[in-house]
């Protein structure tokens, strides 16, 4: 593989030469990267440049110009976290990995958040979807609920001010297509400084520009699940300065776990204009996003021992209970009434984007730049989740507890919306009917200038500001539809008679209780302010930067308040006590003022080899759900503000390249504080004053390749390498009292204790293996290429009763380039259908397996995809 760079990106080339080939190749072959020369300008271009809302990137992404193929990853630019016109990777003192866009390809992610794994630490449980992912951080103990330390971007800029909301994960706000140029993504350190601050991880997507060279591609990918996905890209030259490109992709697809409708559908574009001067740049950007994607929760499984294995009668690898005859839902809606929840719609996104970036400097050592973003739309959730584990129909309705004294169980008829009785054999489940209206809007800018101060010295001082807002209508949480347990399920309808009255125990669809719940009204609004200042100072092989923080936040948010109705009549038991508003509203706030540093320090031993040292604190703002409460029939269901989360990471690394390996370690030691809570016995008495748990974390990160036939002279074993990503970590909770109060399977309170017990949801070990090797012809080249994952063991919860188990899966391509225009790409993921648990039931507390039954979400099971793309 190729590369070249014009118009200030770089652009995969093929020729005949071997392709760089590895599945998930954390080792990013790209080319040196050299600062542009810059002459005079106008300080008037810049400042209108600003005042227009052009911005440059976060990390001053301005790419160098033209350079020659390398393969010394060292000496790679990388502009993320950084206050430097980009730094290299040699000299770069904090944990920062590069994916090009044939990367990502390779790596066949199954998600947005799955090409964050090939950074090591970082893990996304994407088996839900290809949205909707809960994305967890090494060190920090976020067990599963949504991503609340980690930040996506586009071209330096958040994609929101806040980093997670209650279902929103950041990265179900991009998709991946061929108008990416590649992604880094940066773990702790100088992250928690620049931008958003974000003190956990950030994913920075840098797009593809024109160039002076005219280029484009048309992908036709058919996946072998029923997916069918058009991709197309082009760009080049406007005229004089000026450069332009377009791109997208559209997609159909049935879904590995087939709902019988179209699971996954809708497409993304992406358009760039930019403009180059003698002394920088400015660039626009737009996008625009329409999908909607199949979201699942819990599926059954089988346990054995330590080992699991599917559920008779239904595998959840590629099975699940959204059906047809489950698509649509009637349900309470909190703005009064009822309304319908197309379950087909998954958790979508209609979203649109507009970026910019400037980057300006000067000759007498000063230089500028801005980002700014504008986005908003709709992101909602249309789904099915599961309660507890399967049970006879008879048992259900025998447990039924809002029958009147009237009416037994024995009275209780079931039947399937055709009419056909239902046997009181048949299993069956329960499942919350989920819908979840988000109208999001945020817009931000980041300003910096920086001074070279004297030969070596360079001082930063930048202004991020963020506003955002959110408007929610929320129906979930009550009990939901009755159901066969079965793939494609039917939904069982409910009758009694008794003194000659028909009871509706269940509606016409299924909905077995739409009582209780939690249906809200939620708005609120937030401005983020912060200023930073920084120094980076070269001596000698040293580079010592240090950094400074203070950001302050103004956050408002309402909540209604709740009341028990009755919807239906007296009849009706499904909906005779649904908690709906009321008409006033509970408001909270947060308003907070809070500093943060980062002191690094790298030795370049030779050119090939350094090593660093860092240490920093980060904090994480409360977003609007922190703050959320409210009053539910009468009761203020409100507490204190709960305490700011704080992290302090210590951090080492090294790196070294060589002709036959490249590595990448580091080593850090984290200590988290700010989890809220209340000492109290199992009663739920207060047995202390409210307090603060935390975590501590120490662990290793591992990137290398080894190329051990590297001076032998025969082509195929002198590409072939080995690629090795990993992690392992020993991270507990700590300065918990009394009780952790929580329900079992069978609804029984429990007091367990974890202190000491493994974070929720993290491996404790997770590796991944990818041999590669490319051979050469007369009229292309093809390359191969395995990938081995191994997932250590998790556990579902804070209590680390229910655990997850360790399993691995096998993934594997080939790619074939004909020419200098065809290339032919066949990808496999999960091609010997382990089945791989990333969370337990999530509606259980503690051990939720009862007679060798547990609830629990896999990886997807085989899915192999077939790409014909012709380029030019």
């Amino acid at each position: 593989m190729g590369m070249s760079m014009t118009g200030g990106r770089a652009r995969v080339e093929r020729t005949h030469s071997a392709r760089s080939a590895t599945k998930a190749s954390i080792v990013s072959f790209s080319q040196l990267r050299r600062v542009p020369r810059i002459g005079s300008a106008s300080v008037a271009a810049a400042v209108a440049g600003i005042l227009c809302g052009a911005g440059a990137p976060v990390y001053a992404q301005e790419a160098a110009e033209a350079a020659p193929a390398s393969s010394d990853t060292l000496q790679e630019v990388v502009v993320t976290a950084n206050a430097a016109q980009g730094v290299k990777k040699l000299d770069a003192s904090y944990n920062i990995v590069s994916v090009s866009l044939d990367e990502i390809k390779q790596a066949n992610p199954q998600s947005t958040a799955e090409v964050f794994k090939l950074s090591p630490g970082i893990w996304p449980e994407s088996s839900g979807g290809q949205t909707g992912v809960n994305i967890d951080i090494a060190g920090f103990p976020n067990g599963g609920g949504d991503s609340p330390y980690f930040t996506t971007m586009i071209q330096g800029a958040p994609l929101y001010g806040s980093p997670s909301l209650s279902f929103m994960d950041s990265s179900s706000l991009i998709r991946l297509d061929d108008t990416i140029e590649r992604v880094e993504i940066v773990q702790g350190g100088t992250s928690a400084i620049f931008s958003s601050g974000q003190p956990g991880a950030s994913a920075n997507f840098i797009l593809r520009t024109g160039s002076d060279t005219t280029k484009g591609s048309v992908t036709a990918t058919y996946g072998f699940e029923g997916m069918e996905r058009v991709d197309a890209f082009y760009s080049g030259k406007i005229t004089d300065g000026w450069y332009g490109s377009i791109g997208g992709f559209y997609r159909a697809s049935d879904g590995v776990r087939d709902p019988q409708y179209t699971s996954d559908l809708g497409g993304q574009l992406t358009a760039t204009l930019k403009h180059t001067m003698d002394n920088g740049s400015i660039m626009f950007w737009y996008r625009t996003l329409n999908d909607r994607n199949q979201w699942v929760a819990d599926f059954p499984y089988l346990v054995n021992g330590d080992s699991v294995s599917p559920y008779p009668g239904f595998n959840q690898l590629n099975s699940t209970y959204n059906s047809k005859q489950l698509q649509n839902f009637l349900v309470p809606s909190p703005r009064g009434g009822f309304r319908n929840d197309d379950i087909s719609d998954g958790r979508g996104a209609q979203l649109n984007f507009f970026g910019s970036e400037l980057k300006l400097k000067f000759d007498n050592g000063w230089s500028i730049g801005n980002n700014f973003i504008f986005d908003g739309g709709y992101l909602n959730t249309h789904a099915l989740v599961n309660n507890s584990n399967p049970q006879t129909l008879g048992d259900y309705i025998n447990g039924l507890t809002n029958l009147p004294a009237i009416l037994s169980p024995a009275a209780v008829t079931a039947s399937l919306t055709n009419g056909a009785p239902v046997s009181l054999n048949q299993s069956v489940v329960t499942q919350q009917v989920w819908l979840v209206e988000k109208k999001l809007l945020s817009v931000s800018d980041e300003f910096r200038v920086s001074k070279e101060l004297f030969t070596g010295n360079t001082a930063t001082g930048g202004l991020y500001v963020a506003h955002y807002t959110d408007n929610d209508a929320w129906t979930q949480g009550a009990t939901g539809a009755l159901i066969t347990n079965q793939p494609n399920a039917s939904p069982i309808i409910l009758q009694g008679v008794a003194g000659g009255n028909i009871y509706n125990v269940t509606n016409s669809q299924g909905i077995v209780s739409a009582n209780g719940g939690y249906n809200i009204l939620e708005q609120g609004h937030a401005t983020n302010v912060a200023l930073y200042l920084s120094d980076s100072w070269r001596i000698d092989q040293w580079l010592f930067d240090a950094s400074v923080r203070g950001e302050h936040i103004d956050l408002w948010q309402q909540t209604s308040n709740l009341r028990d109705r009755q919807l239906g009549s007296q009849f009706d038991l499904w909906d005779n006590a649904v908690s709906l508003p009321d008409g006033t509203y509970t408001e909270r706030g947060e308003h907070n003022t809070v500093p943060t540093f980062s002191v690094g320090a790298n030795y370049e031993f030779t050119e090939r080899m350094s090593a660093y040292v860092r240490v920093n604190n980060g904090v994480l703002f409360d977003n609007f759900d922190d703050v959320r409460c409210n009053v539910i029939n009468g009761k203020d269901g409100c507490g204190r503000t709960k305490p700011l989360t704080h992290v302090r990471n210590y951090e080492i690394g090294y790196k070294i390249q060589n002709e036959f390996t490249y590595i990448d370690a580091s080593a850090y030691d984290k200590e988290f504080k700010g989890l809220s809570y209340t000492p109290q016995d199992i009663q739920g008495v207060p047995i202390g004053l409210p307090s603060s748990y935390g975590s501590t974390a120490k662990g290793i990160r591992f990137i290398g390749t080894v190329n051990p036939f590297a001076r032998i002279d025969n082509q195929p074993l002198k590409d072939f390498k080995i690629t090795v990503n990993g992690t392992w970590e020993n991270a507990k909770y700590k300065d918990f009292e009394g009780c952790y109060v929580y329900k079992d399977i069978n609804q029984v309170t429990q007091c367990g204790s974890i202190n000491g017990v493994q974070l929720a949801r993290l491996p404790k070990f997770q590796v991944r293996v990818t041999p590669s090797d490319s051979q050469v012809f007369d009229w292309g080249s093809v390359t191969e290429y395995v990938t081995y994952e191994h997932i250590g063991q998790h556990y579902q919860d804070n209590t680390g009763l229910n655990p997850l188990g360790s399993y691995y899966d096998l993934a594997a391509g080939i790619v074939a380039d004909y020419g200098e225009n065809w290339e032919l790409r066949v990808s496999g993921s999960n091609l010997t259908n382990q089945l791989g648990l990333t969370e337990g039931n999530a509606r259980v507390g503690g051990n939720a397996v009862q007679n060798n039954v547990g609830f629990g979400r896999s990886i997807l099971g085989r899915e192999v995809s077939i790409a014909l793309k012709y380029q030019w």
